[in-house]
């Protein structure tokens, strides 16, 4: 019998209702249950792969926002550089005309130049030949004086 007496004394409660509820509400912040998650468990990678599936969109509409934007601005910039590049080419058209010009009587005058040039070297070779040729002839013609008239003397 002194086991029913012990099991009855540990099921029926002493305390009173009221008193019961205020410590459960006072404990009941201590009482909170916290389970440690284990990385192998899929629902995590799962979940895991969601919130940066969530990170990665609302960051792209950010990001496409700014993107769009300088697509924008760098397209207008294009679009003024190409205008300038047409009114430049267009006021210069004439001064590149006359370069053009010029640049092909240069060439011309350049051409000119080297046959003229040309035939001078060719006619001072020709001339330093003929003079070579004289002062030869000239040195023979006083040899030849001066044994003659070593002979007729």
């Amino acid at each position: 019998m002194n086991e029913t007496a012990k099991q009855e004394d540990i099921l029926e409660s002493t305390t009173d209702a009221a008193e019961w509820s205020l410590e459960v509400e006072r404990v009941l912040p201590q009482l909170k249950v916290m389970i440690r998650t284990d990385n192998k468990d899929w629902r995590i990678h799962v979940d895991q792969m969601h919130q940066h599936k969530n990170g990665i969109e609302s960051a792209l509409k950010e990001t496409k926002g700014f993107l769009d934007k300088l697509h924008n601005e760098i397209t207008r910039t294009l679009e003024k550089i190409g205008s300038r590049e047409k009114y430049i080419n267009n006021q210069l058209e004439n001064l590149v005309q006359e370069y053009r010009a010029a640049q092909a009587q240069l060439s011309e005058a350049k051409e000119r130049y080297q046959q003229g040039n040309g035939g001078v070297t060719e006619r001072t070779r020709l001339l330093s030949e003929v003079h070579t040729d004289a002062l030869a002839l000239i040195g023979k013609g006083k040899t030849r004086n001066g044994r003659k008239r070593q002979q007729h003397d």
